[in-house]
């Protein structure tokens, strides 16, 4: 119960990533507020959470579409409502297309902004609010190695990890000073649907050489990780008091797939 007590959001809790996160925070004795603008999917992932709780956490659904501001901050209200207060954003939701650098649409670029930058930067705000009122918080933002490294036909979607990252470097130290919130952001490679959806998108030939390329280029397993076994542990640690002193950091958890370098 490393999470017993703990008032937490976690955006994009329908699939995934989040989807695991939920899982774990209610495993660890978390009060969970999970949002997604997918419902009936949401409402499952919590009713098998709450299903398999042991200790003191469970969690409920919220409907929302992040892109929203009016949405975002009428949701997150009602969310801290049900928790009693906030500790922590666990902000996972986002979106990705495939497509080459010079066939953007402004369409393509207002719906990627909308969602995976606009939506973290709403979301971080809705919190801090809260948080200012419990005289402390913590964010967790999911950006991309992509944004470090590049990628190719996902220009758009770098892109808005790479503000991502910049944004919550820049609230880290902002609101670190001001209200006593620390910010990090997540670099993850794991499957996911996501990433299942991508692999679909792909001819058996090209296919077999992403394939073969992730063999080279992931050290520790030749592929990406489980979102349960490889990201969830992380996600209690970061959300846990174990991590109070962590503030401003990327932390990648790609099997070393990508390396920061100081």
């Amino acid at each position: 119960m490393q999470l017993s007590g703990k008032r937490i959001i976690v955006t994009g809790g329908a699939s995934g990533i989040a989807a695991s996160t939920v899982r774990a925070y209610v495993r660890e004795g978390a009060l969970v507020a999970s949002l997604d603008i997918t419902e009936a999917a949401g409402r499952a992932v919590v009713d098998a959470a709450n299903a398999q709780a042991q200790g003191s956490g469970r969690a409920t659904f919220f409907c929302c579409d992040i892109s929203r501001p009016e949405q975002v901050f009428e949701v997150f209200t009602q969310a801290v409502e049900w928790l009693g207060g906030l500790d922590v954003l666990a902000h996972i939701a986002g979106i990705d297309r495939s497509k080459p650098a010079e066939a953007w649409t402004l369409e393509d670029m207002n719906l990627m902004w909308g969602i995976n930058l606009n939506g973290t930067i709403l979301c971080n705000q809705a919190a801090c609010r809260q948080f200012q009122k419990e005289g402390s918080g913590a964010i967790i933002n999911f950006a991309s190695d992509v944004a470090l490294a590049g990628m190719p036909n996902g220009a758009i979607y770098a892109a808005s990890k790479g503000a991502v990252l910049s944004w919550t470097r820049t609230i880290a130290h902002e609101w670190a000073s001001k209200y006593n919130i620390r910010c990090n952001s997540v670099n993850p490679t794991m499957k996911t649907p996501m990433f299942e959806e991508y692999k679909a998108s792909l001819s058996p030939e090209q296919l077999q050489a992403f394939l073969a390329s992730e063999k080279q280029r992931v050290p520790l397993g030749g592929e990406m990780g489980d979102a349960d076994r490889d990201m969830a542990p992380v996600m209690v640690f970061l959300a846990s008091d174990a991590s109070h002193f962590i503030n401003g950091q990327i932390l990648p958890v790609n099997g070393g797939r990508v390396m920061l370098h100081g």
